[in-house]
């Protein structure tokens, strides 16, 4: 009894490797009617399908969703096995769904040579085929082949014969004739290839294989060995005169023509010639069939006139109003929306043809501004000093107690985060759909379920929803201000979705809104990991093998409450001063305060997700949304906020967010230290 899916999915999570699993659980999908899930665990695997069996079915799994991946496991197959006949029809019906008439033949005709009766049973490639005027013959293709590589029988071919088919495609009079009493011989078809196998020897004599001129002819008709003979003493014979007869020993069948050494070099010129125009025929056969690389076609492309006049810009000044001296002398200014002068003036329509340059300022301007320059929808946006531009954007906040640390500057500069990630909502285009993303932890809020237009009303409410957010002590975080947690709906590997945390699960969830462009503000690289199944009994026996009592546990306990303990103290000390209380990463950081030294920290059996595995998820998250729909990559920024006391060269993982951001359509990542460097990028 075949394996449930379930089953198969539970065998899977266990050895991710295994392809068998794999592909056995992506053919039980598609027999359920779900190719695209089939299709997306097949290219989200770890690692490539090991043989060239387990390549083509992954092929033939994907290739209507994700054909180029398709292509790319063929390709392999191909380059294991060129000979193999599945891997080139597979490969023929990824270009037919791409409607590629020309390369799905080349592959057809690959495989009809091969196997030409199982090529024959393609028979709906065969008929694509014949609409689109590239017919498939596959009857009488492997006698074909077979005949084109086995050598020339050249013995069974009289001398009479293969003499006469060299001569027929001469002009002029050949070397050899056969007396006139002799009825002429019957024109046998002989391979062009047996023709002059050597620059050095005589076409002629090469057509007829001449065998060593020592040897004794036969009788007739005439052998090679005799006429190597008689051409022999012909050449060496002197010249003879006019209405001379030679005298030939044996039975007169060939007899030289006057000035037969004139006649014969021009002859083999001849023949050399026409050798060479047929190859040089056959070559440009091949060029015709093997496709060079197109031309670009401007190449050619010549100005008509070198004096050709040159659109002109002409730079329009009002002169009707006149300018104080006050206003002249004062410094250039970025316009605004609260300097719109009241006066109306006129619309100037250009008339010149070609694109018009015009140079404007980008800071503090609004969507209106940046409309013109981008297609329809997309506003830019200065996220922190990463300028980008997108129409279904989304910004993502980290809401956990890290980002209010006092090296970061606490709750002040948590604010200046919220008010301008407002800011640049307030500056979006009205066609732009945009959302706000807090998460912390394994919690997810957002501003709203799906993508909203930037209106009026929906960017005025934006400030409000942010403005609880982490500013009492008292409730930090999303769920003590009562905001609602939103799931993460779909499925992608390596990490389950109940397990994804932080900013892997904001962005997860970012990409189900199909957004073009995310923004993160983050406090960095944080722990995240997938619970330990372990059963009660393997987790002391493990405990056993560590040492670990009952004694080191309640020692760590007591470490734990000592230190809250004296973080409550100063907390309460800050409050009554009026400074804002202390937010910790960790209990470390107060037990260092104390000079306190910690007890052995207990055992931890969970797994941790790595920063590879991260990595991957956000690829398949990205191949499962977009590219197996044929939508282009959204692109992802990160900015990652640390402390003033951090290394701003050494910032923990760096590189795991450069990587995610780079493959998502090139996004940047940049490094923002304290409340000073944030008070610098914002002008606040």
């Amino acid at each position: 009894m075949p394996a449930s899916t379930d089953q198969l999915r539970a065998q899977l999570r266990r050895t991710p490797a295994d392809w068998g699993v794999r592909l056995e659980l992506a053919e039980a999908l598609v027999r359920e009617g779900s190719g695209q899930q089939a299709a997306l665990l097949i290219s989200t695997a770890p690692k490539e399908p090991p043989d060239v069996d387990s390549v083509l079915r992954a092929a033939l799994l994907v290739m209507k969703l994700d054909p180029k991946l398709a292509m790319r496991f063929t390709d392999r197959a191909l380059a294991q096995d060129e000979f193999n006949v599945e891997a080139a029809l597979v490969r023929a019906r990824i270009h037919q769904l791409r409607n590629e008439s020309e390369e799905a033949h080349r592959f057809a005709v690959v495989a009809s040579t091969l196997d030409p009766a199982r090529c024959a049973r393609e028979t709906s490639l065969l008929n694509w085929l014949a609409a689109e005027g590239l017919p498939i013959e596959t009857s009488g293709v492997a006698e074909s082949h077979q005949s084109e590589t086995e050598p020339v029988a050249s013995p069974a071919v009289e001398v009479e014969d293969a003499v006469a088919v060299v001569y027929e495609e001469e002009e002029e009079e050949p070397v050899l004739s056969v007396v006139e009493e002799q009825p002429p011989a019957p024109v046998v078809p002989v391979k062009s290839a047996a023709v002059a196998e050597t620059e050095d020897e005589d076409p002629v004599l090469a057509a007829v294989a001449v065998e060593p001129p020592k040897q004794e002819a036969p009788a007739v008709p005439v052998a090679k060995t005799e006429v190597a003979k008689v051409e022999t003493e012909v050449a060496e014979a002197p010249p003879l005169v006019a209405d001379e007869k030679p005298v030939i020993d044996g039975p007169a069948l060939i007899a030289p023509r006057p000035n037969s050494h004139v006649v014969q070099k021009a002859s083999a010129i001849t023949v050399a010639l026409v050798v060479h125009v047929i190859l040089i025929l056959l070559l440009g056969l091949l060029v015709v069939i093997v496709p060079e690389p197109p031309v670009a076609e401007l190449v050619g492309i010549v100005a008509p006139e070198a004096d050709q006049e040159q659109p002109e810009t002409k730079q329009v000044m009002p002169t009707a109003m006149p300018t104080s001296t006050a206003v002249a002398a004062a410094p250039a200014r970025a316009i605004t929306a609260a300097g719109v002068s009241s006066v109306a003036l006129p619309d100037f329509e250009s008339k010149t043809e070609g694109p018009q340059v015009m140079d404007i300022a980008t800071t503090d301007l609004g969507a209106s501004f940046a409309m013109p320059f981008s297609p329809k929808g997309t506003s830019q946006v200065n996220f922190f000093g990463i300028k980008s531009q997108g129409k279904r954007v989304a910004f993502l906040i980290d809401a956990e107690r890290y980002m209010l640390t006092d090296p970061r500057g606490g709750y002040p500069a948590y604010q200046i985060v919220k008010d301008e990630i407002a800011g640049m909502i307030g500056k979006l285009g009205l066609e732009t759909y945009f959302n706000v993303i807090l998460y912390e932890g394994r919690g997810v809020s957002a501003y709203s379920d799906k993508l909203l237009p930037a209106t009026t009303a929906n960017k005025d409410k934006i400030r409000d929803w942010l403005y609880p957010v982490n500013r009492d002590f008292e409730k930090l975080g999303i769920r003590p201000i009562g905001y609602p947690v939103q799931t993460v709906s779909s499925e992608v590997e390596p990490v389950e979705a109940q397990h994804l945390t932080g900013y892997l699960r904001a962005i997860q969830f970012a990409l189900e809104c199909d957004v073009d462009a995310v923004f993160i503000i983050c406090s960095g690289y944080r722990s995240m990991e997938i619970p330990s199944k372990l059963t009660a009994e393997e987790k002391a026996k493990e405990l056993k093998r560590l040492k670990w009592t009952d004694k080191d546990a309640q020692a760590w306990r007591d470490a734990v409450k000592k230190g809250y303990d004296w973080l409550a103290k100063e907390n309460a000390a800050r409050k009554a001063k009026g400074i804002p209380q202390r937010v910790i990463v960790s209990i470390g950081e107060v037990w260092r305060d104390m000079g306190f030294r910690p007890p052995r920290s207990p055992p931890n059996f969970d797994t941790q997700v790595t920063a590879e595995m991260r990595e991957d998820q956000v690829k398949n998250a990205v191949r499962l949304h977009y590219q197996l729909k044929n939508k282009p990559k959204p692109q992802i920024n990160f900015v990652i906020f640390i402390g003033k006391d951090q290394d701003k060269e050494k910032v923990p993982y760096l590189e795991h967010f450069e990587n995610i951001a780079r493959r998502a359509r090139s996004g940047k990542v940049r490094v923002l230290q304290g409340l000073a460097s944030l008070k610098n990028v914002t002008g606040k």
